[in-house]
């Protein structure tokens, strides 16, 4: 449950989709939208930093999606046979959680420092951002 709602905040924090389109500009990383970088008055040094954190943890994360996409495909291939056991099923199901959890906390600590840039009131900003998105795109 926990995992599920620390994921709900990163993907609401970090969406490409809900930060990418503003005024039909396509931008997928938030942080290099000059107008949100402007709304959210950030700094060179901010949009730097951001940037740095972002990439010291891309990796790390692509791996991991990769690594669950694997397993999912695993999964799948397993259940289409008529022979599957429910104790083989359940433990790559129990597999495939552990391995969807460890993403959400890798994104979770990329959010955390991502934060620690940004002051609260250009925290605030984001979030209004997010939120006049999701009003548009409803």
């Amino acid at each position: 449950m926990r995992a599920s709602i620390a994921l709900a905040v990163v993907l609401c924090f970090f969406s490409v989709s809900a930060f990418g389109l503003v005024s039909g500009e396509i931008h997928y990383k938030w942080w290099k939208n000059p107008k949100i970088i402007h709304e959210m008055d950030l700094t060179d040094k901010q949009v730097d930093a951001i940037e740095n954190i972002f990439n010291s943890y891309r990796e790390q994360i692509i791996d991991s999606q990769k690594e669950l996409k694997k397993e999912e495909t695993r999964l799948l291939d397993i259940l289409r046979k008529p022979e599957c056991s429910r104790d083989e099923v359940m433990e790559i199901t129990d597999h495939i959680e552990d391995m969807r959890a460890n993403l959400t906390r890798i994104k979770v600590e990329m959010l955390l420092k991502i934060k620690k840039v940004l002051t609260s009131e250009q925290e605030d900003t984001l979030h209004n951002i997010r939120e006049n998105y999701r009003g548009r795109s409803r």
